[in-house]
C-alpha cells in the first residue's frame, strides 16, 4: 500500500526541482543575452593623419554608433594599415576605416569585406597627388629621378602603390630611380616632409591634401602638385568576414541613413563626408591591377 503523504512529498519535491532547473536555465540564458548585448563593438582607424586629429574626428562617430547599436563601442587606432588588418583578422575589431590598398590586401589574405564607401563632395572616388616644394623645378614624375621620395605606408594605394607603378611604367624600379625613399606613416607627415625639405617629393591622398589646403598656415600651402593619378575607388569601411549577418545589416542601416538625421549629418560634416553608399564591385578593379603589376 502506497502512503499518499509520501507520494505527495515526492511530487512536490519533483515540482520544485523542475521549477528550480527551469529557473536556472532561464537565468543563464538571460544573462548570456544581456552579456552579449553589452559586449563592446570595436572598430579601428589608421593614423594616416595625425593621431590627435583622427581621434577628435572619430570620437563623436563612436558615440553616435553606440547610441544606434544600443551597446558600448570601442575606437582603436593603429599606426599602419597592416596593423589594422591584423586587428580585423584576429577579431579584435569588427569594422575599420581603411585605405583601398589595405582592403585589397585583407581581402586576399583573409576575406575582408567592404561594407560601405564614403561619399565626399558627391563622389566615391579619390586620387594620388605627387607633390614637391613650391620652388622646385620639377614639372613631371620624370624630373624626380635621383630625388629623395617619401611614401606613406606600404599598403597605401595613393601613398606608395600608385607612384611605384608609375615609376615602373617608365622602365625603372623605385630603388634605381630615387636616391632614397622612406615611410612617414601618414599623409599629413608626408606633406610636412616635403614642405620642410626633408623629402624632395611625396605621393599623398588627394582627400587629405585638399582638406589640409583648407587650413590657414598648413604645410600644404608650401607645396605644389605636379602629377595627378586617375580616379580610384574611395577608401572603404570594411568589416570582418566573421561578423554576423544581422550585425552587418544593422550597421548598413545606421551608416546609409546617417545623413538623414541632424546628429548624423553634423558628425559627417566634421569628418568631411556627405554620407555613405553601397560599393560598386568594379570600383577597386584598377587598384587591384596596379597591385598585381608593381615591382620595387
Amino acid at each position: 500500500m502506497v502512503d499518499k503523504s509520501t507520494g505527495t512529498f515526492f511530487s512536490l519535491r519533483l515540482f520544485f526541482l523542475t521549477f528550480w532547473q527551469i529557473f536556472v536555465v532561464f537565468f543563464l540564458l538571460t544573462s548570456s543575452v544581456t552579456a552579449a548585448a553589452q559586449k563592446p563593438f570595436a572598430f579601428a582607424v589608421s593614423a594616416m593623419t595625425s593621431p590627435a586629429t583622427t581621434f577628435k574626428h572619430f570620437t563623436e562617430f563612436r558615440d553616435y554608433l553606440a547610441a544606434k547599436l544600443g551597446q558600448p563601442v570601442l575606437l582603436k587606432q593603429r599606426r599602419t594599415y597592416a596593423e589594422i588588418n591584423q586587428l580585423l583578422k584576429d577579431d579584435e575589431v569588427s569594422m575599420a576605416f581603411t585605405c583601398t590598398g589595405g582592403f585589397l590586401d585583407g581581402r586576399r589574405a583573409f576575406g575582408l569585406e567592404v561594407l560601405v564607401t564614403p561619399i565626399v563632395k558627391g563622389a566615391t572616388t579619390y586620387q594620388s597627388y605627387v607633390i614637391v616644394p613650391k620652388n622646385h623645378s620639377a614639372k613631371t614624375m620624370a624630373d624626380l629621378r635621383g630625388s629623395v621620395f617619401a611614401f606613406t605606408d606600404p599598403l597605401s594605394l595613393t601613398g606608395r602603390i600608385y607612384p611605384t607603378a608609375t615609376i615602373n611604367t617608365m622602365g625603372f624600379k623605385t630603388k634605381d630611380f630615387f636616391k632614397k625613399t622612406f615611410y612617414t606613416a601618414s599623409h599629413d607627415k608626408s606633406i610636412t616632409a616635403v614642405a620642410r625639405g626633408i623629402a624632395d617629393a611625396a605621393a599623398v591622398d588627394s582627400l587629405i591634401f585638399d582638406s589640409n589646403m583648407k587650413i590657414a598656415g598648413s604645410d600644404a600651402h608650401q607645396v605644389k602638385v605636379i602629377h595627378t593619378s586617375p580616379l580610384f575607388g574611395m577608401p572603404p569601411i570594411v568589416v570582418s568576414p566573421d561578423l554576423r549577418k544581422e550585425k552587418k545589416r544593422l550597421l548598413l542601416k545606421v551608416l546609409l541613413n546617417m545623413a538623414e538625421d541632424a546628429e548624423g549629418e553634423k558628425i559627417l560634416d566634421a569628418l568631411e563626408m556627405d554620407g555613405f553608399a553601397l560599393p560598386d564591385p568594379s570600383m577597386y578593379r584598377s587598384a587591384l591591377v596596379l597591385i598585381n603589376q608593381i615591382t620595387e
